[in-house]
């Protein structure tokens, strides 16, 4: 009975590590106006996290029902760029994804610049 007790130690480990990545996830930014989140987590050089996507989905959705929107629709891509330069290299990068505030009627982003 130990010995298993002794196997599931690093299981745990692993997925208490892969919990707290989601942690990282920060609004940014943004613009209440246009309808459009900033979320975004920096990391070391040599450790890309895994982030937790569904983290991220949840901070833009709960930040797009606090404007007053229904929900948050992720725009495709992600902007990457160096916080802190060590030289001619980066030290510390940092990963922003940007979400577009919607309603039932469809994105706000294309209601705002037809007006």
């Amino acid at each position: 009975m130990k010995h298993r007790s002794l196997l599931l130690l690093p299981v745990l480990a692993l997925l208490a590590a892969g919990c707290a990545t989601g942690e990282r996830w920060s609004a940014s930014g943004g613009n209440k106006e246009i309808g459009v989140v900033r979320l975004s987590y920096e990391y070391p050089e040599s450790q890309e996290p895994v982030m937790n996507e569904i983290k991220a989905d949840r901070i833009a959705d709960n930040r797009c029902s606090t404007w007053g929107y229904e929900r948050a629709e992720l725009i495709p891509g992600v902007l990457r760029d160096c916080s802190i330069e060590d030289g001619n290299r980066c030290s510390v990068w940092k990963v922003t994804r940007e979400y577009r505030c919607a309603n039932e009627q469809g994105p706000t982003l294309a209601g705002n610049w037809a007006r």
